[in-house]
């Protein structure tokens, strides 16, 4: 068996990123093959495609992030993530302790005391009529229940830890400036997460 040397595992390591030689993938394929690409700059996803793919039209993410096969959402390292819906309702479970984990981490002292099933409780009961919110929006709205908390410890809990959400279109879209509006995964694309694998 031989040993790869440090420039044979920096070769390895780029062409499993597909940054060798540009590929002849579709848009959500290459997606999959990469286990989500980063997107908490909105427009990120285009250039990493472009940089990947021979014939990449900005067109064609368009079209599968309004057509709900690609989705933005909170996921790896707490940040927000292009996947495919498949790879989200599939991995969303098995982020949910370090999404919870990474909140604390940065408002443990803020969010002290808040009982977070009532705080999730709270926030599906907002969502419930279905209407799309920014965090923002969202953390008001259960507000009153934890007055001494600031809005924003309990917008980012709910948001990127305790409710699978994602960010709607036209936030994320080619060269189109919008807001965050955040929705329910089950509302979104017609199925929750999947439960986490039993352990084993």
């Amino acid at each position: 068996m031989s040993v790869l040397g440090a420039r044979s595992l920096n070769r390895a390591a780029l062409a499993r990123q597909l940054l060798l030689d540009r590929a002849d993938l579709p848009v959500l394929d290459t997606v999959a093959h990469l286990g989500g690409m980063q997107a908490q700059e909105p427009q990120e996803p285009f250039v990493g495609l472009w940089s990947r793919l021979r014939d990449f039209a900005p067109g064609a993410l368009d079209d599968l992030l309004t057509g709900r096969r690609v989705v933005r959402t909170h996921l790896m390292r707490r940040t927000v993530h292009l996947v495919t819906a498949e790879d989200l309702l599939a991995w969303r479970s098995r982020h949910d302790a370090m999404l919870c984990g990474r909140v604390l981490g940065t408002y443990r002292r803020e969010l002290e005391g808040v009982d977070l099933g009532a705080l999730a409780a709270a926030g599906r009961a907002v969502l419930a009529d279905g209407e799309p919110r920014s965090m923002t929006g969202l953390a008001r709205a259960v507000a009153e229940q934890w007055p001494d908390v600031a809005p924003r410890p309990l917008g980012e809990m709910l948001v990127a830890a305790l409710i699978p959400m994602v960010q709607l279109p036209p936030r994320g879209l080619w060269r189109t400036r919008a807001g965050v509006r955040n929705a329910p995964v089950g509302a979104w694309l017609g199925r929750e997460v999947d439960p986490p694998a039993p352990p084993g």
